[in-house]
């Protein structure tokens, strides 16, 4: 039977000995203390057993386990028997398996943006206390950019681009790849997103519009532009388009739409500062909903 358990365990003589000590040297231990602490509280023959059973358990649940967590540290084979008790706490429920632990996905994201970020460190903040999901990579097309201060900031590695070869090579697919990115969002990104990008990634990009799209999208229609069109079109209502990336300019299919209303005061600053606001509230909770539903 010894040389069963020692081949089951993989140790040697020596140490399975040394083992069986402290296995012993726990249960006596053990059993001193429960008779002390029986004593301590009251605990008499004539007590009702219930207690004196659920005392025993509890005991025998925590304080063996602390008990030869200690003598097998002293004797020098804290490895085996953490290894023991953590197999106990994950059949307990109490401890998660490292199986169990590595199956959650954790979602990578990188952003791409080209102004100051804005966006980029709202999307930042929402997500920066998830085990499951990480913006991994901002990506910029300006030196300079406010949004590469934003990712310094938060210690997010950047990926900054050369427009030949992203609209006409490998769109940087190798890096994204490198880093692990699952899921793109473009915040504030005014280049066009190459059939190379959208094939690396099918159904996995993401922009916001600032309008509600059809209308106000397309070539050139990005930040003030925008604004400015909506006001000098006398509109009564703006808000924001967030949609999936195709191979044209605020063309893919929409995913969700906010709107705020134009009073007649407004200016392109004003609805710009209500179309943030919505931009703000929005676009983190959006994705985190696409990426929950990705993941189901």
């Amino acid at each position: 039977m010894f040389k069963r358990m020692q081949q089951k365990w993989g140790i040697s003589g020596t140490q399975f000995w040394v083992i069986f000590v402290a296995f012993g040297l726990t249960g006596t231990t053990t059993a001193i203390i429960t008779r002390y602490i029986t004593s301590w509280v009251g605990l008499t023959p004539e007590s009702f057993w219930l207690w004196k059973i659920l005392l025993r358990i509890s005991i025998l649940i925590f304080g063996y386990q602390f008990i030869l967590l200690v003598f097998g540290a002293l004797l020098g084979q804290w490895n085996f028997f953490w290894k023991y008790e953590k197999k106990l706490l994950q059949k307990l429920g109490i401890m998660k398996s490292e199986m169990a632990k590595n199956s959650q996905k954790i979602t990578k994201m990188a952003i791409f943006a080209s102004g100051m970020g804005s966006n980029a460190a709202n999307i930042i903040d929402f997500f920066k206390n998830r085990s499951d999901v990480k913006v991994a990579l901002i990506i910029c097309n300006k030196p300079g950019a406010g949004v590469l201060s934003v990712a310094e900031k938060h210690q997010i590695p950047t990926l900054l681009i050369e427009k030949d070869r992203f609209a006409k090579g490998d769109a940087y697919l190798p890096e994204l790849k490198t880093a692990g990115v699952d899921f793109i969002v473009l915040a504030g990104f005014l280049w066009k997103v190459p059939p190379t990008l959208i094939a690396g990634y099918p159904h996995q990009i993401i922009n916001i519009h600032p309008a509600l799209l059809p209308k106000y999208g397309g070539k050139g229609m990005y930040g003030s532009k925008v604004h400015e069109a909506v006001i000098s079109a006398g509109e009564q209502e703006s808000g924001i388009t967030i949609h999936f990336v195709n191979e044209h300019y605020d063309e893919g299919a929409s995913i969700f739409q906010a709107a705020c209303k134009i009073e007649p005061t407004d200016t392109a600053e004003t609805l710009a500062a209500k179309i943030h606001e919505l931009e703000y509230t929005h676009f983190p909770k959006q994705i985190d909903a696409m990426l929950t539903s990705q993941t189901k």
